[in-house]
């Protein structure tokens, strides 16, 4: 397993070939006809994250709103059947989890991703007309395996179809997005709950529909995953989408040349690349590497501390003096607007400082918090005074600064490269799903855990992290400035090279 900073002479030049060298090349991608048009369609793919956004947390939003106790007659005390609700949507997910990555590979990723809008939209106009808790628990759940199809296809026909100079922005920036899906929810329902009636509710539901209805139509004008293409041997309209694209319609573009060349050599290599076989991650110290950087980027985002710390969030606020529960929803909201920029912000730096770097800082800025958050809330729970909790308030934001221009935005782009094109589906199936069941099992955990040993538990977050530095700094390998035909070589070394002597 060789380390990028001591790449081959050959890859670099490789990598410098990306950068415009034909006269009539610009860096500006709106003044490429190819570009222009390639990105314009790609704006269909970033519909999914403020889709996921708003449908994932928008359960949250439903528990402070007494008609949808009401109309659904449930209890704010079934604390199980809730429980049940809003685990839903992560259950729903997980089921999907096998057939998501299959779809994928066998009929495209463009055909994924449209699937899950059609069960989407069947999700939510069973929302609509529902008047029955355990029917609603049955649509959360068919929200949550549409969810899944979309997530897992996105962030791959984004890596596999956008141009290499604005790959990790693009994907970056994709997974940012998601806040913004949140955002559009909180100050949905902040505008809707004081409805005096079932419409407090239906009407964000209703929303819903929007993203999957515009997103189906627009999928129809973006074009298939080049690789996906010559995987199934239909190499003409791989190479077509690529001179249209990534050359401006010019067949000699010495990109589309390189492109095509490593996709190819990549995809012979393994003839076998176009069937989903999960034995492969265990085939090869390369994949195993590869196996072990997917689990534990996943876990690391999930389980950094962020569902935990906001658990006193709400307590802090009220003994700083913020107690109207309009003002706390006017500050989520403003929270989850700084999240987006934060994240937006790491995603357009990404190939200046690249991914290890955002990484580490992440991860050091969380730990350091965590540390602070976890003094204040001891002294919190002693003594509830002003001071302590200020000192949570600015502690939160500052953990949400880090796992922002870290986590947040990077962790489903890195997956996608690290990942060769026979395992990038499932790697992005299987991140999103241990994604989900983190979520589910946190919502479990998280309360029984502070219930019983309170700001203890917090201590368990800190080793968490001090382990994610260590492992970052040694583990995480460097991909910026890579095509990810390239990165393979980082994994596979000679034994990628050997592949490619001999196809």
């Amino acid at each position: 397993m060789s380390d990028p900073a001591f790449a081959s002479k050959e890859s670099k030049e490789a990598i410098v070939s990306l950068s415009p060298s034909d006269p009539t090349d610009t860096p500006y991608w709106w003044k490429d006809r190819g570009l222009r048009s390639l990105n314009l369609r790609l704006l269909a793919i970033l519909i999914s994250p403020l889709m996921i956004g708003y449908d994932g947390s928008l359960i949250g939003s439903l528990l402070a709103m007494p008609f949808w106790y009401r109309d659904l007659g449930v209890s704010p005390k079934d604390s199980k059947l809730i429980g049940l609700m809003s685990a839903g949507y992560s259950f729903g997910a997980i089921m999907a989890f096998p057939l998501s990555s299959w779809i994928a590979d066998r009929f495209g990723r463009k055909t994924l991703i449209m699937i899950g809008d059609v069960i989407i939209i069947g999700g939510v106009l069973g929302q609509i007309f529902c008047f029955n808790a355990r029917l609603y628990v049955l649509t959360r759940f068919i929200l949550g395996f549409g969810a899944m199809l979309i997530i897992a296809g996105c962030p791959v026909l984004l890596t596999e179809l956008a141009h290499p100079r604005y790959r990790s922005s693009l994907v970056a920036g994709y997974a940012s997005l998601f806040f913004l899906g949140s955002v559009i929810m909180s100050w949905t329902c902040f505008g809707t709950v004081n409805i005096p009636n079932q419409w407090s509710w239906r009407l964000p539901t209703v929303l819903q529909l929007l993203p999957p209805a515009i997103q189906l139509p627009l999928m129809l004008r973006v074009s298939e995953s080049p690789r996906w293409l010559i995987s199934r041997s239909r190499h003409s309209e791989a190479k077509e989408i690529l001179t249209r694209f990534h050359g401006n319609g010019r067949p000699d573009s010495e990109i589309v040349a390189l492109e095509y060349k490593e996709i190819c050599e990549e995809i012979q290599s393994d003839p076998k690349g176009h069937s989903t076989n999960w034995a492969l991650w265990l085939q090869g110290p390369g994949n195993r590497r590869r196996l072990l950087l997917v689990v534990t980027c996943t876990i690391f985002a999930s389980w950094s501390g962020g569902n935990i710390v906001i658990n006193y969030f709400a307590l802090a606020l009220n003994q700083v003096g913020i107690t109207s529960p309009a003002q706390q929803t006017g500050i989520n909201g403003g929270l989850q607007i700084f999240n987006f920029l934060v994240a937006l912000i790491s995603a357009n730096v990404v190939d200046k400082f690249g991914r290890r770097k955002l990484f580490l800082l992440s991860s050091i800025i969380m730990l350091l918090a965590m540390v602070g958050f976890t003094v204040a809330t001891e002294e919190f729970a002693r003594d509830a005074r002003s001071g302590p909790g200020r000192a949570l308030v600015v502690l939160f934001f500052l953990f949400q600064f880090g796992y922002d221009i870290g986590y947040a935005p990077l962790t489903a782009m890195y997956v996608a490269e690290i990942c060769p094109y026979n395992l990038r589906a499932s790697g992005i199936a299987l991140h999103y799903t241990l994604t989900s069941a983190s979520q589910a099992a946190s919502q479990y955990a998280n309360p029984v855990a502070l219930e019983n040993i309170g700001w203890k538990y917090y201590l368990v977050y800190i080793a968490i992290l001090v382990f994610e530095v260590i492992f970052s700094y040694f583990l995480f390998p460097e991909t910026k400035g890579y095509t990810v035909e390239q990165v393979a070589k980082i994994f596979d070394g000679q034994e990628t090279e050997r592949s490619e002597s001999d196809a």
